[in-house]
């Protein structure tokens, strides 16, 4: 169907029309903001029959208001002319409304609805991928980890920190004591590491060893604060 008058879609895919495009086809001699007063006074409302927005003007770029009108405003507003461009704007009007209900179109808007709809999907899987990627590398895991474990995970995830540092950063976090390898017992008690102990009998006596590991959710924490960290 050849376009009488220029259409366009809002994002709920409805037939749209421009006040000023239909003010200029119907040829009224009244300034566009008085025309648009006096028909809105007919009983349509604005953001429900019709949505104001701001458009700039291609030669002076200057600001101006222009009108989204519903179809069923712009054909009310045609039938109100009663002239010849009046009529033929309606049955215009009134060949997109049956055309925009026909079994084909409404197909075609489901099959789009649809697309959007698992584009958006894709994009948050996009969005969640790198956490969801770290959660299941702690999980996968299903142990704790020493702390060179942990950089090197830290790594393959794109932070680049070593042993060395990612222990400095324990210990500038208040997680581990200063002066040794052991986390404070309150992130003892939070879940975030844990600690083994041994004793192995040597020539110089007895020696007492400690380990500390990571826990699969202080692995999640501190992946969690080094990327805050990055980013700030």
């Amino acid at each position: 169907m050849n376009e009488l008058i220029k259409t366009s879609n809002n994002e709920n895919g409805e037939i749209i029309i421009s006040g000023r495009e239909l003010h200029g086809f119907l040829g009224s001699k009244e300034r566009f903001s008085k025309w648009f007063e006096k028909m809105c006074s007919y009983g349509f409302d604005v953001n429900i029959d019709y949505t104001p927005y701001q458009m700039v003007h291609p030669q002076n770029k200057q600001e101006f208001t222009d009108y989204a009108m519903k179809l069923d405003m712009a054909k009310e507003i045609s039938m109100l002319q009663r002239s010849e461009r009046g009529k033929q704007a309606r049955h215009y009007f009134l060949k997109l409304e049956k055309l925009w209900n026909s079994p084909e179109m409404v197909m075609k808007r489901a099959l789009e609805f649809s697309n959007r709809q698992i584009q958006e999907m894709k994009t948050q899987l996009l969005i969640q991928e790198p956490l969801v990627s770290f959660a299941e590398t702690c999980m996968a895991s299903e142990k704790s980890l020493l702390v060179r474990e942990v950089a090197k995970i830290c790594c393959k995830k794109g932070i680049m920190v070593g042993e060395k540092k990612l222990w400095q950063k324990l210990r500038d976090w208040k997680l581990v004591f200063a002066d040794k390898n052991e986390p404070y017992q309150e992130y003892l008690n939070r879940g975030y590491f844990e600690v083994s102990q041994g004793v192995k009998e040597t020539s110089k006596g007895t020696l007492t060893w400690l380990t500390m590991r990571v826990t699969p959710k202080g692995q999640a924490y501190i992946m969690n604060r080094l990327k805050k960290e990055v980013a700030a």
